[in-house]
């Protein structure tokens, strides 16, 4: 009898777990992001959420496995060679599946953009949704539909041997063009473990004598990586370039992205992890970077390269902590994305704090690793980008979603290893800092909120960094429709660093955030005057 018991006991247990898991399982519905209307692959929205955090879940698994503790650098270096890591796994699904209308709400559509509308929403009108996507809008209007067919065509003729090369990480990619690397690992005073790549040039371009080459440290942009210097090829991506002009070249990666995933005592799948803003960024990894490079070269100076966050972090850096810029000869800033209060990108502006949208945004990002959900990616630009673009591959890819897509003067060949490379990573923390930049009009710390602020900087707002401190030699380059960078904010800067060199504006008219590394023409209007620059410095 007793064993009958056991066994209902058992039953009764096993319907409970099961009932636990299936409400967990259940799709949380919002209303504000919203699948488009087209039901191409016959799924219903309930099924495509489903899908979409069995796919979490099974990529968190996957990466709880892969959790070591390491007490000391030299411990783990087996762990980053570049054969025992994919590099390039996805930090989340970025292909958007259409699916049903949602049958709970009404919706407000605006080119191409779709916004649940409701007594519980945000949305009210038109104009509401017109004021975040209007400036973002107008830019899009130039791509042809002949270039829409070459997008088109592109992703359509990937073969296994091209597929391979798109997925090929930055020590696969040196080596492939001839180019000599060294894998380093750099940990920062808080723990975080930084992989460096140092660029080795070619045999038949290496310089002969005792003369040390010139250091270069380029430092990648928001939710980018070492990649991101190398994925035109050779004689047309900035790393190569300054190479083959005989500088010593590291490419670094700031602590979330898939170089940076790693940590002495924090494991990647948990929250604490991902605690981190830009400031944290500029005061620990930056400097960890900058003190290796020129350690290890036996230099006392370097030149700094910046794109988009790359800069953000430069600028609080040096701001901070005068040590630094005694150690920097240069600093050359791409895409400077230092004020925000003209940000053109819906997503940064959705993410300000007096946005209408930004506590559903809020809540639907949450608090660790910055991974929008192809619902989120859809509502913050992907849907208008579909609709003008029409390419999934490209709209649902939150680099393109967030900083534009500009085909004016990008290689088509080229779209599907940005797809593949970007995003590669960063903290939710990091993105909501810029949208709080865009209510603050200033270049703050970050905002934890009036009580939290008070303890960590002793007053209600955060501390601001003062662009006057910035006493290094700085060329800025920007260009009319960078979404992210702004040409009036670019100026503002301009006129409160003490020591600029070159104010550049790119002479192009179809020229954006993401074209300063991958654009065709970069390496004459951008590249050509900067290494000039460098030479003659």
């Amino acid at each position: 009898m007793k064993a009958v018991y056991f066994l209902l006991c058992l039953a009764l247990a096993r319907d409970s777990a099961a009932n636990i898991v299936r409400q967990q399982l259940r799709p949380q519905m919002d209303t504000l992001f919203v699948q488009p209307l087209v039901n191409q692959f016959q799924q219903t929205y309930q099924e495509t959420k489903q899908q979409h955090q069995s796919e979490s879940t099974s990529y968190e698994s996957k990466e709880s496995k892969e959790h070591l503790s390491f007490d000391d650098i030299s411990d783990y270096p087996s762990l980053f060679q570049s054969g025992n890591r994919n590099w390039n796994s996805p930090v989340f699904s970025s292909y958007i599946t259409k699916g049903d209308q949602i049958p709970y709400a009404d919706t407000i559509e605006w080119q191409g953009v779709q916004i649940a509308a409701g007594p519980r929403s945000p949305v009210k009108s038109k104009k509401d949704v017109e004021r975040i996507f209007r400036d973002a809008y107008k830019s899009m209007q130039h791509v042809s539909e002949d270039e829409k067919r070459m997008i088109h065509k592109t992703f359509e003729e990937i073969d296994q041997t091209t597929h391979e090369e798109v997925q090929y990480n930055a020590t696969q990619l040196l080596k492939h063009h001839g180019y000599g690397v060294e894998e380093h690992i750099v940990k920062t005073d808080d723990g975080y473990l930084l992989t460096l790549f140092r660029v080795q040039p070619k045999e038949s371009n290496e310089i002969l004598g005792e003369n040390k080459r010139p250091v270069v440290l380029l430092i990648h942009g928001i939710l980018g990586s070492a990649d991101d210097w190398l994925l035109m090829g050779p004689k047309k991506s900035l790393a190569y370039i300054l190479s083959d002009a005989g500088y010593d070249v590291w490419l670094g990666n700031t602590r979330g992205n898939k170089y940076a995933r790693h940590h002495a005592s924090k494991h990647e799948s948990h929250p604490d992890f991902w605690q981190f803003s830009m400031d944290e960024i500029a005061l620990h990894d930056l400097p960890a970077m900058i003190d290796f490079a020129l350690q290890t070269s036996e230099q006392e100076k370097l030149y700094y390269v910046g794109h988009s966050q790359g800069n953000t972090i430069f600028f609080a850096l040096a701001a901070t902590l005068p040590e630094y810029r005694e150690k920097v000869a240069m600093m050359y800033a791409l895409s400077p994305m230092v004020y925000m209060t003209h940000v053109r990108s819906p997503l940064i502006k959705m993410m300000a704090p007096n946005s209408q949208f930004y506590e559903r945004l809020h809540e639907q990002l949450g608090h660790s690793e910055f991974k929008p959900s192809k619902e989120v990616i859809h509502t913050v630009g992907g849907n208008m980008c579909e609709k003008e673009i029409d390419c999934k591959h490209v709209c649902s890819n939150i680099n393109f979603v967030m900083s534009g897509v500009d085909t004016a003067d990008m290689d088509f060949d080229l779209i599907p290893s940005i797809v593949a490379h970007l995003p590669a990573g960063t903290s939710t923390r990091v993105i909501k800092q810029l949208g709080q930049a865009v209510v603050s009009h200033e270049f703050r710390k970050y905002d934890y909120g009036f009580k939290i602020n008070k303890k960590i900087y002793g007053m209600r707002q955060p501390t601001k960094y003062d662009m006057t401190e910035v006493k290094v030699p700085v060329a800025l380059y920007y260009s009319e429709e960078d979404w992210l960078a702004h040409p009036k904010d670019v100026e503002r800067l301009h006129k409160e660093l003490p020591d600029v060199k070159d104010f550049y504006k790119v002479p192009e008219k179809h020229f954006n955030h993401m074209d300063f590394q991958f654009s065709k023409k970069a390496p004459e209007v951008v590249y050509k005057r900067l290494v000039e620059s460098m030479q003659n410095n």
